[in-house]
């Protein structure tokens, strides 16, 4: 059975009304948020040929305290700039934070991203005890206000955008911005995830034909067995995260195929990525749920 793009939209608002806002996140642990209850089982692969995109900033080159400007190449195929940022801080090594009351002022911008944004999902997390106020712009246009409750104890809790909706085609950039100078606390960004404007986030196989899978998305539910499938040899990790974008699971091996162990996680959409053993992306990859 096949479900287009218009359906998994519809699945996301679903999944999106049952989710926490908050999410308490301890590394090499799951990360348990309820999902609701899904009466469907399907897999489908997000190919970032067809406008899919996401930015876990692994090539971000920053791990110090010291707030430095420079560049790297994204996930997405862009030159991403930063300003006044540092990274030891994280959601995720390597995480890009930035920082607060800086001249000029702390930004994390990507260059052009093909095929239109349709929505887009963001993890986040206050880096000490200012409260969060962060802007990110499309083409420049604002579309999401993150916040955070401030004080020390909210520095252990990741925080998700939730879906914002934008549908702007064509070519785009995305910026993260400190909302003003002097009040806006330092924000660790990562695990940023979108969809084209005129696809949603599913596509019917037969217009992928030919096409390699670079982000995975699939559907967990109680009971079902999940295999991954490459062609790729070696040590290879595939990494597991929720529809928010926090991580959730790594799991590693070295054959061809593997059981991956979803039991202990809440039922719910998933994205998966994986990576041989100097953190390359693997392509030709396929989810099999059973």
């Amino acid at each position: 059975m096949q479900y287009d793009g218009f359906f998994f939209e519809k699945i996301l608002k679903v999944v999106s009304l049952f989710r926490f806002r908050r999410i308490k996140h301890y590394r090499n642990s799951n990360v348990m948020k309820s999902a609701g209850i899904m009466l469907c089982s399907v897999m489908v692969s997000v190919s970032l040929a067809l406008g899919q995109g996401y930015e876990t900033f692994q090539n971000f080159p920053v791990n110090s305290g010291s707030y430095l400007n420079g560049t790297f190449p994204g996930s997405d195929g862009s030159e991403w700039t930063f300003i006044q940022c540092r990274g030891d801080k994280a959601i995720e090594l390597p995480t890009p934070c930035l920082g607060r009351k800086r001249n000029p002022l702390s930004r994390l911008q990507s260059g052009a991203i093909q095929n239109g944004c349709g929505t887009i999902i963001f993890s986040y997390r206050q880096a000490f005890s200012t409260a969060v106020n962060l802007n990110l712009l499309v083409n420049g246009e604002l579309v999401k206000n993150a916040l955070s409750a401030g004080g020390s104890a909210d520095t252990g809790i990741i925080y998700s955008s939730d879906s914002i909706v934008v549908n702007m085609p064509g070519e785009f950039t995305l910026e993260f911005r400190q909302a003003d100078s002097l009040n806006s606390g330092q924000v660790c960004i990562d695990n940023v995830f979108w969809t084209s404007c005129n696809r949603g986030v599913g596509y019917r196989e037969k217009e992928a034909a030919g096409i390699q899978s670079a982000v995975m998305k699939f559907l967990w539910i109680q009971g079902r067995g999940i295999t991954v499938r490459t062609q790729a040899e070696g040590e290879k990790s595939l990494l597991i995260y929720s529809i928010s974008g926090v991580p959730v699971k790594e799991i590693r091996f070295p054959l061809r195929e593997a059981d991956l162990p979803m039991n202990g996680c809440p039922e719910g959409m998933y994205f998966a990525i994986l990576r041989d053993k100097n953190m390359n992306m693997i392509r030709n990859v396929k989810l099999v749920i059973h």
